[in-house]
């Protein structure tokens, strides 16, 4: 998906500067349009204090679940993009698998989304990563549901939902969730 959208962006810069008269003028023109884009890609992204937005998608063993089976039920939970070939999410993965272990016990839950389209190396990497929570896909990549819903444009992406189901902060990476979390529970 983001590939998709830099190909089209540059598309429209060409197009611009071939429709458009020379001149010092046009890389104005062309710096406020890609602002506009940009802006706009910013603003699809929910922002924090908003509830969730409930999605179906299935587990490891093909099954349907709502989102909303896992989020505003009381507890702290991280929703985490990731995929099993993202070099910098299986980096990141051990940061989030020390978070589950140390705040699990006292309510904290993960639900990882997939942006994977196979299954087999979506199932391997959760096995080969020690990734012991909730997991879903839709398997369709970047042209995921949930990437597009949650505005997801590069990985690995997390959301922190509290227990009412409000999206309280995003992207919480390396010793940021850890100090997140800390505060929360009070440590």
């Amino acid at each position: 998906m983001r590939f998709k959208s830099i190909i089209a962006m540059a598309a429209c810069v060409v197009l611009a500067a071939c429709t458009s008269q020379a001149g010092a003028g046009n890389q104005t023109g062309i710096k406020a349009f890609l602002s506009s884009i940009f802006s706009r890609q910013e603003q699809a992204k929910p922002a924090k204090g908003v509830p969730f937005t409930d999605l179906v998608l299935f587990d490891t063993e093909s099954e349907y679940h709502h989102l909303s089976d896992y989020l505003g039920k009381g507890n702290w939970v991280l929703v985490d993009f990731w995929a099993s070939w993202c070099g910098p999410c299986r980096a990141e993965m051990p940061n989030v698998v020390a978070a589950y272990k140390k705040y699990h016990d006292k309510g904290f839950d993960i639900v990882g989304i997939s942006l994977d389209k196979n299954q087999g190396a979506w199932v391997k990497a959760i096995a080969d990563l020690d990734m012991p929570w909730h997991h879903l896909s839709d398997l369709q990549g970047w042209n995921s549901i949930a990437a597009a819903v949650y505005g997801i444009d590069a990985i690995p992406a997390s959301l922190l939902v509290n227990p009412d189901g409000e999206i309280v902060a995003r992207d919480l990476r390396g010793s940021a969730l850890g100090n997140k979390l800390a505060t929360i529970y009070g440590e």
